[in-house]
């Protein structure tokens, strides 16, 4: 009998004590007018379609609460409660249990036993505020982003809003909207990416295809085909054009309205860039009617009640200064000795995570950190790396024999992202099919998802291309390799016109675990097996008994093959 062992996972939320999951995306943390800047499709989990472009909070926050009600996530989910500790006696020992304690609202402490942990705390829990000379004389309130709920909280004042990332634009439209003036501080100019691309012919979520991903130096242990890695190396020049040709379209798009002052020209290239965001709508046309107006500068002094100088000896006046500087990672439920052996470095008040695969503390079992990694893509690089901590966990996965050539990696990856991006935590920007392949190809799966070469890169990489993970996984767990897929064909070999759902119905009370007493459960009747071939559906998913039709998965497999997913129509019939 197999040994059921106990996970526990710490996040749902920046600080913990939240009263519904969702992180930034929950009322609790997202600023007023917060929306997606992810285009339609790419936002999402495979096993929930949404398809919804730039969404706004509520929309984001509503798509994950349905995503955890469907899979029974909110009842595990422990909110309003804060982590106090994550430890254990001896953190080498992969026998030795990690020890967490909590605390509610209520101030009422316990303390949990678990075989393995995974740490979901979030990369926007803790906002970077830096400090001035004398902002103790200033008469207005210095807040972050998240602390504007609405537009009443700007209207009429004169507003100064330090940074040029996501959050700062978006402050800024709200502010040019609503306020008496609005001034954006910054060291320097960020790339802003239009929502319709090449001369404005296409939409932006053609940025997530295979080919836009070629121009950019191949992703350091990345999972890249010989070829590809020749070429960059004798060819550099025809990449670098390509990205050329990137930049100067995304600037031509943006045109006079951006550029006129020469504020917001990005003063590195596209492939270094250091942070990029999804320009907002109206931000281009509040600039140019003078509502938002940049400042190529940094802030060196508050003088008095309302007056900041910038380094440059320009006096601003401000009612309110926002402060859009980023956030930084922390770990307060760790103690100092044991951040030190996790690989959790404090260079200039920031974590910093040395993690083998961004995941993996070297040397220390049973604990994971996921979401970390940021990227264009990083909801479908988390579900993947998500699938990749539960092979790790179910101790699957082929890692490095020494830690020593974990380290190397880890070192070699930080090289990389300070010699590409110039700073030092994992940004990966726009690497976000490199970091996806990189866990695929350590599980053994096939990169390439569709089945043919025109889709697989040319077409959007959403995240139902990920479908079928859980089977092939499964198929891998028992054959010892890989299914083949089906490639170069633009026809499924199979069909299912011969196939005839018949739908059986179970109470819910019957099954284990036990569902609502609401619902039934559904399966139906195929063909029966021949001696290669084998049908199976998804994980059965409860049908309220208010429901009268739903949609099934239908997976087939022969041999070492794996087919298309095919999604069936079933109603609900007498039995």
């Amino acid at each position: 009998m197999k040994r059921t062992r106990t996970v526990a996972i710490v996040g749902a939320g920046a600080s913990g004590l939240q009263k519904e999951l969702g992180g930034i995306w929950c009322e609790q943390s997202a600023y007023a007018n917060l929306h997606s800047q992810q285009p339609g499709g790419t936002f999402e989990f495979s096993d929930l379609f949404s398809g919804e472009e730039f969404a706004p909070w509520q929309n984001v926050h509503n798509y994950l609460q349905k995503y955890a009600d469907l899979f029974h996530i909110t009842d595990r989910i422990h909110f309003r409660t804060r982590v106090l500790s994550v430890s254990k006696e001896d953190l080498k020992n992969e026998s030795t249990p990690w020890i967490i304690k909590t605390e509610n609202e209520n101030g009422e402490e316990r303390t949990h036993e678990f075989h393995l942990v995974v740490v979901a705390s979030g990369l926007y829990s803790h906002p970077h505020l830096p400090t001035y000379p004398g902002q103790n004389k200033f008469a207005g309130l210095i807040v972050p982003p998240s602390a504007v709920k609405s537009h009443d909280q700007v209207r009429n004042k004169r507003v100064v809003i330090v940074g040029q990332g996501k959050c700062a634009t978006d402050m800024a439209v709200i502010a040019g909207h609503h306020a008496r003036s609005c001034h954006m501080v910054f060291r320097k100019a960020h790339w802003m990416i239009p929502r319709r691309i090449v001369h404005n012919l296409l939409p932006a979520r053609m940025l997530f295809t295979r080919i836009f991903a070629t121009p950019f130096v191949p992703l350091p242990n990345g999972s890249y085909s010989k070829i590809f890695r020749l070429l960059h190396k004798n060819y550099p020049k025809l990449f670098t054009t390509m990205i050329e040709i990137i930049s100067n379209d995304i600037m031509s798009i943006h045109g006079t309205d951006l550029t006129e002052d020469g504020v917001f020209i990005p003063q590195h290239s596209f492939r270094s860039q250091e942070n990029i965001s999804m320009i907002p709508t109206d931000f281009l046309s509040l600039k140019h009617n003078g509502r938002i107006i940049g400042k190529l500068d940094t802030i060196k002094e508050i003088v008095d009640a309302t007056t900041i100088r910038l380094n440059s000896g320009e006096d601003l006046q401000a009612d309110m200064i926002i402060l859009a500087t980023g956030f930084i990672r922390s770990f307060p439920f760790f103690s100092p000795e044991h951040v030190e052996m996790l690989g959790l470095s404090h260079p200039a008040d920031n974590t910093e995570l040395n993690l083998y695969r961004r995941v993996l503390p070297v040397g220390i079992p049973n604990i994971a950190f996921i979401g970390f990694t940021g990227s264009a893509g990083n909801l479908m690089v988390a579900e993947v790396a998500s699938h990749w901590i539960s092979e790790y966990f179910l101790k699957r996965l082929r890692l490095p024999q020494t830690a020593q050539q974990m380290h190397e990696e880890i070192n070699s990856n930080r090289l990389f992202v300070r010699s590409i991006f110039r700073r030092n935590e994992y940004d990966y920007r726009y690497y976000w099919l490199a970091s996806m392949e990189i866990y695929l190809n350590d599980m053994g799966i096939n990169l390439y998802r569709t089945n043919n070469w025109i889709s697989e890169y040319f077409g959007v990489y959403s995240p139902q291309r990920l479908k079928g993970l859980h089977e092939e996984r499964k198929i891998i767990a028992e054959t010892g390799h890989a299914p083949r897929r089906f490639y170069f064909k633009f026809q499924p070999d199979w069909q299912l016109d011969y196939l005839f759902p018949s739908m059986i119905f179970e109470p819910a009370m019957k099954l284990s675990p036990p569902y609502q007493e609401q619902f039934y459960s559904y399966s139906f009747v195929v063909p029966p097996p021949t001696r290669n071939k084998q049908y199976w559906q998804s994980n059965k998913i409860p049908m309220p008994l208010t429901t009268n039709e739903t949609t099934i998965e239908l997976y087939i497999r022969d041999g070492d093959k794996v087919g298309p997913t095919y999604t069936i129509h079933v109603q609900r019939v007498t039995v």
